[in-house]
């Protein structure tokens, strides 16, 4: 997989890592750092820790 798909390649979802401006590129989810509220595709960072 190339850096323009995504960060990471996970039981056939690509997600892309960063910060509160990154952009989504051609992965189907955005983790983003910084912000409060999911919306579409993008999902905040800490909202992860409660699925650990």
């Amino acid at each position: 997989m190339c850096e323009e798909a995504g960060d990471f390649l996970v039981d056939g979802v690509v997600l892309e890592v960063g910060g509160k401006n990154k952009a989504k590129k051609r992965a189907d989810y955005v983790i983003r750092d910084n912000i409060d509220i999911p919306h579409e595709n993008m999902i905040s960072l800490w909202l992860l820790g409660f699925m650990y």
